[in-house]
């Protein structure tokens, strides 16, 4: 099946057309341009994609997750944590596996709030 764009409608069709070898496309030279300078949204848009960072920044934003997960991981390894969720979930006194798929939890849990309510704020 194609289709084909005419009059802001696509139309499909089961007829195929000829798909040419060629690999030439279009030159640069040849794409429609006009001398009007680019908004100021559009300046914003083009910063946000293409814009240069310091080594030092890229790093940061890289380990900034894996930092959060392991101070939340230090945290719940405490045997303090492991008494206050004993309290609380008794069945968790008897059993360490669901001791640590509570705590699992608990640390993917802490971490989505942190990063998409705190982190997304600071943007």
């Amino acid at each position: 099946m194609s289709s084909v764009m005419k009059d802001n409608q696509i139309i499909y069709s089961s007829q195929s057309f000829p798909i040419s070898n060629s690999i030439d496309g279009d030159s640069i030279k040849q794409l429609p341009v006009d001398q009007t300078s680019p908004t100021n949204t559009e300046l914003q848009i083009i910063d946000a994609l293409f814009k240069n960072r310091k080594t030092m920044d890229v790093i940061f934003d890289e380990t900034k997750d894996a930092m959060i997960v392991a101070i939340l991981v230090i945290l719940f390894c405490l045997p303090k944590v492991d008494d206050i969720i004993n309290k609380f979930l008794p069945i968790t006194v008897n059993s360490p596996y669901i001791l640590a798929l509570f705590k699992g939890m608990a640390v993917a849990l802490l971490f989505w709030l942190v990063k998409y309510f705190y982190l997304s704020r600071r943007l």
